[in-house]
C-alpha cells in the first residue's frame, strides 16, 4: 500500500494564514462581515480536510444593491466572481469596494410566509427614501445610478493543495447541481446559475432616494421566483455537503447543515429580539420625551 502523503509545507502554513484571516471580523469584507451562518458546518467540513481549505464564501442571498459613481460614458457591466456586477472603467465600479455603490438590503434567508401590513417596497427599500420624482435628464440614461434586485446562489472558493484533489471536489460540485464550478490554478470556484438581476429602479441625483422603475407587484413576483432559487440552492448544498462528507470519507466530523425547522425557529428567535430592540428604543424614546415634557418647579 502506497504511503499517504500530507500536504506541502507551504500549503499548510498558507491554510493557516488564510483560517486566521477568515476568523477576524477586520479582514472580512462582505456587507455581513463574516461567514453566513447558514453554511457554517459545509465550512467547517472542508476545512477539516487537511488539502483543502475555503477562502471566501456567500451561502446565497437576496438583495437590492445600488450601483457606485460612473465615471466613463463608455463604462462597461461585467459579473463579478460573486454575482455582483461591476463596471470595467476608471474610476467607476458598481462593486461595493469603490464608487459609491452599496447595498440596501441583504438577506441569506428567504422569507417566512407573506408580508401582512406594507408592501414589499416597504421592506426592500426600508432604509433608504422613495421618491416619484425624477431629477435626472431623461436624455441621458448613462448618468443613471440603477438600483438592482438581486438573487445569487451560494458560491463558495476554495484553495486545493493539488490539481488531483481540485478535481475530485470539482466532481463532487458538478454532481451537486453546482454546473459553473471550475478551477484556475488551484483555486476552485463552486458555484451555479440560479441568478436573476433585474433594474428595479435607480438613486436620484443626490442618491439619498430611489426612484422606482417597477410597481410593487413586480417585487412580488420577483420574491416570489428567489424563494423558489432559495430553496433549490439549498438542495444543492445539502447535496454538496453530503457528497463531501461521503466522497472524502469525514463521517467522523460532527458537522451538518441547517434543517427547516432549525431555520424557522432561529428566523423566529432573530423576529423577536429585533422587536424587543424596537420596543426598548420606543419606551426609552417615550421616557426621554415625558422628561424633557417636565417643566422644573421654581424655587
Amino acid at each position: 500500500m502506497p504511503p499517504v502523503v500530507g500536504p506541502p509545507a507551504t500549503f499548510t502554513a498558507k491554510k493557516a494564514h488564510i483560517l486566521k484571516e477568515l476568523t477576524s471580523p477586520l479582514r472580512d469584507s462582505s456587507p455581513k462581515g463574516g461567514p453566513d451562518v447558514q453554511i457554517l458546518p459545509l465550512l467547517n467540513l472542508i476545512n477539516s480536510h487537511p488539502l483543502l481549505v475555503t477562502t471566501s464564501s456567500c451561502a446565497g442571498r437576496v438583495a437590492i444593491y445600488a450601483e457606485g459613481i460612473r465615471t466613463a460614458k463608455s463604462a462597461r457591466l461585467v459579473d463579478g466572481e460573486g454575482g455582483d456586477a461591476t463596471i470595467d472603467a476608471r474610476g467607476g465600479s458598481v462593486g461595493g469596494k469603490g464608487g459609491g455603490g452599496r447595498w440596501i438590503y441583504v438577506s441569506h434567508d428567504e422569507p417566512i410566509g407573506t408580508i401582512e401590513t406594507g408592501s414589499w417596497s416597504d421592506l426592500l427599500f426600508d432604509s433608504i427614501h422613495i421618491t416619484t420624482e425624477d431629477s435626472v435628464n431623461n436624455d441621458d440614461l448613462c448618468s443613471r445610478r440603477y438600483v438592482h434586485f438581486k438573487f445569487e446562489p451560494m458560491i463558495l472558493h476554495v484553495l486545493c493543495a493539488n490539481s488531483e484533489i481540485a478535481n475530485k471536489l470539482l466532481g463532487i460540485a458538478l454532481a451537486a447541481g453546482f454546473r459553473e464550478s471550475g478551477y484556475n490554478g488551484n483555486i476552485l470556484a463552486i458555484r451555479c446559475s440560479l441568478r436573476i438581476d433585474a433594474p428595479v429602479g435607480y438613486l436620484s441625483t443626490s442618491g439619498d432616494s430611489v426612484v422606482p422603475l417597477v410597481d410593487d407587484n413586480y417585487l412580488k413576483t420577483l420574491m416570489q421566483m428567489s424563494i423558489e432559487r432559495f430553496i433549490e440552492n439549498r438542495r444543492r448544498t445539502v447535496r454538496f455537503f453530503e457528497g463531501v462528507k461521503k466522497s472524502f470519507n469525514l463521517g467522523d466530523v460532527e458537522e451538518r447543515l441547517e434543517t427547516k425547522e432549525e431555520r424557522r425557529i432561529r428566523k423566529r428567535e432573530e423576529g423577536l429580539r429585533k422587536q424587543r430592540d424596537i420596543l426598548g428604543k420606543t419606551v426609552e424614546t417615550r421616557i426621554e420625551t415625558v422628561e424633557n415634557s417636565i417643566e422644573p418647579e421654581s424655587a
